[in-house]
């Protein structure tokens, strides 16, 4: 694979995980989760964070790149439920 296709495989995959835990109510906020993840682990905070990532490309755009990933590396990169819900309703982590 070229090394763009990896990068978006190691920062989704990280996005899909983090996106879980707000759905599992691990985390109370997309906030905590992205302050923690850039450092905590030390996620390229020019991304915003894992849940900023997925604000950014948007939750529609941002399940249709998982799906796509799900039919090339495997399940570990479906959209959570979370993800979808909102990409249906138009709505995205933060504020405009």
């Amino acid at each position: 694979p070229m090394l763009e296709e990896i990068i978006e495989r190691l920062i989704l995959v990280q996005s899909v995980e983090t996106a879980r835990c707000l759905e599992e109510k691990v985390l109370r906020a997309p906030i905590d989760a992205d302050v923690g993840a850039i450092l905590g682990w030390g996620y390229p905070p020019f991304r915003g964070g894992p849940i900023g990532w997925l604000h950014t490309l948007g939750p529609a755009q941002s399940v249709a790149a998982l799906e796509r990933l799900v039919a090339k590396c495997g399940p570990r990169f479906a959209p959570p439920q979370i993800l979808r819900d909102m990409a249906a309703r138009g709505e995205r982590f933060y504020p405009a």
